[in-house]
Parts: structure tokens; sequence; C-alpha cells
């Protein structure tokens, strides 16, 4: 099932609700209560779980999503829900939280866990507590309801430079000024885009919104680029040999300039340490053909010089650097590429962590 739940979808499957070895049936006294009107809580119901010869009620709140931020919202909710659902019931009898969603990651199970609160989703995870009686955790089903991932892919592609800037410059007084950073450092997108990025890294609680927009967790920020990260599709790649590096690399200047085309040099030596051995110079560019305009290049796939990639993909060309004449990657892409390649590539762009979440750079 890959469908977005509605709220009724949601109620009826709790109905069905299954977590071996525990038992698990719907009350029929509904919990009424305050419900959020920020896309929190849909529902609240009753639930009788037990196992062996034992039983407990739990006071279960469905959320549509369950994103960090709504985990967060829910259990402080629920803290609440279970103390007034105990205050209700009889004296000798406690109400313990439960959220129910289409999917717990592995991270809210547990946060939840931590919070000794109680989740089950609708794809076969969950985590049962009740203090020193019982424990049960499951993790590890793959997502049955797609459409409701907290996350849709806003650290890869285009949608990425809006989370990307917030690497350079942690805090904004609106969208507007996160739009025009976004344009300043070379990007192409729109307010609406921008808003819609901006509420899912407040959901991831990557950033919050007040008075300002800011950045809250840059090393989850880094992470979650980092694992999402794919290289620019390049349709076209040409390895080959220059008379002398420096001229040729002016001229490929000069031309870019002269007829418009975007490209930018990734060269890790410029901002890390790299082990000792030659390597080939990497540039990305819109049109191989007009950058070598009439450069002395011989084109060979034997101990190449220079390697050219040419691709439209915008993250190669974003917060691109301008030094001493020539265009470089930028800190973040530098890093970004050296993450997705081998053992070696990967040491170096460690080390670059802490530079990146200082904004050294």
């Amino acid at each position: 099932m890959t469908s977005r739940l509605t709220g009724q979808q949601m109620r009826d499957l709790v109905q069905d609700l299954e977590f071996q070895p525990l038992k698990i049936t719907v009350d029929e006294q509904e919990v009424k209560v305050a419900k959020s009107g920020n896309g929190g809580a849909i529902g609240d119901v009753l639930l009788n779980i037990g196992w062996k010869n034992s039983s407990e009620k739990f006071v279960a709140e469905i959320l549509p999503q369950a994103t960090p931020k709504q985990i967060e919202m829910g259990i402080l909710r629920l803290e609440k829900y279970t103390r007034r659902a105990s205050d209700k019931g009889a004296s000798n009898k406690r109400f313990y939280p439960l959220i129910v969603a289409p999917y717990l990651s592995e991270d809210a199970l547990n946060r939840l866990a931590e919070a000794e609160i109680s989740g089950i989703d609708l794809s076969g995870n969950g985590v049962v507590v009740v203090q020193n009686r019982l424990f049960v955790y499951r993790a590890g089903a793959k997502n049955k309801f797609l459409s409701s991932a907290p996350i849709k892919n806003v650290f890869r592609g285009t949608s990425s430079l809006c989370a990307r800037v917030f690497i350079s410059k942690p805090e904004y007084k609106n969208v507007g000024e996160v739009l025009e950073e976004v344009t300043i450092r070379g990007g192409k997108t729109t307010f609406s885009t921008v808003s819609k990025v901006l509420k899912t890294l407040e959901e991831e609680l990557i950033i919050g919104k007040g008075e300002k927009i800011r950045l809250l967790d840059a090393k989850k920020l880094l992470a979650e680029l980092r694992e999402n990260y794919r290289r620019p599709d390049a349709r076209r790649r040409v390895r080959g040999k220059v008379g002398d590096l420096s001229p040729a690399l002016k001229k490929m200047s000069e031309n870019a300039e002269a007829k418009n085309v975007l490209y930018a040099r990734d060269d890790p030596a410029k901002y890390a340490v790299m082990p000792s051995g030659a390597s080939a110079v990497k540039i990305y560019t819109e049109s191989i053909d007009e950058l070598l305009d009439g450069v002395d290049f011989t084109e060979t796939t034997r101990f190449p010089d220079i390697e050219l990639l040419e691709t439209d993909d915008s993250t190669a060309y974003f917060d691109r650097r301008n030094d001493a004449g020539f265009y470089w990657s930028s800190p973040l892409q530098t890093y970004l590429e050296l993450a997705s390649e081998g053992k070696r590539e990967q040491e170096t762009a460690n080390g670059m962590v802490k530079g990146l979440l200082d904004f050294k750079y």
C-alpha cells in the first residue's frame, strides 16, 4: 500500500492492530481530548494490550505522520492525556501512553523507548513498554505507506539547495531571505519550493521557525545531505592531457566567461589535506566543447591530467567559489563528492566535517 491514509482509514486499521506476541483489542470507550490544530493527532482510542496472564490499558494517539517533531509533540500530549485518563479512571488503574502511526523509523522507536512511551506502526515495527514488567521491541520492517514517509527527499537534487544554504549561513529572517540566499549562490528555485523544504526541515527538527528561521541541528543536516547525495549525472565524460596545465585552465576560464558556460573545478586539496598521489584535475561543465575551444588538449585515457564531465545538474555549480580567476566547487559539494567515493576519499571527507559544522569555509 502506498497511498496516504485518511483519518478514518487509520482508525479502521487500528481495529486490527497486531504486534506479536501481544494481544491487542480496542476498548469501546473512546478518550475525549482536545485535538491539535497543526497536523498532529487525528484521534485517540483506548487499547487493551495483553500478554500471558496480564493486561494493561493504553491511551493510543493516532498520528498520520511520525516526523521527529510530531513524535516530540505526541510525547508531550500523551503524558498529559494519560494523567487525565488515569485521574478519571479507577484509582488503582493506570493508563499507559502509546503512539500509532503508518510507519515508525528506528530513530523514532528509540526516542519513544527513551521516553518510556510505547509506539506501534501499521508496517510491523513497534516498542511496547510497561515499566519493570514488559519491554517488546521490533524494528526493520519496511514502510508500507510510502507517501506517509516523513521526508520527501529535500536532501537531494534541486530541492537540496534550500537545505544546503544553512551549512553556509545558519539564520534567516524569513522564507524570502532563504530564497534570496539560494539565488545569490547560483541556484534557481521558487518561493513555494523553499517554503515546502523548510516545512520538512522543521518537521525533522533540523531547523526551528520563530521570529527567525534558525538551524538547530547542523550535524543531522550534514548527515542527511551525505546519505542522500547522488553525483551529478554526466551525459559526457572526457579524459586527456594538456600541454601546460596553468595556461590551459586560464583559457578554459576565459572561454566560460565569453560563452556564458558554467563550470566548477572539483579539487579536494582546495579545502582538505589529501593523501599523496597525483590525480587528474576534475572539472564539471555545461559544455565540454565550449570549454576546450582553443585549448591544447589531447584526449587519452592513459595517465590523463584532466577530466571533464558535462552536466546541467545545478548541484555541481551551486555556491561555487571564485579564486584567482577560476571557479571551484563549494566546500560542501567537495565534501559530498568525497564522501560518495572510496575509503581514502571518505577519510578526507571526515576531516572536513568539523570545519563545515563550525562554518569555517
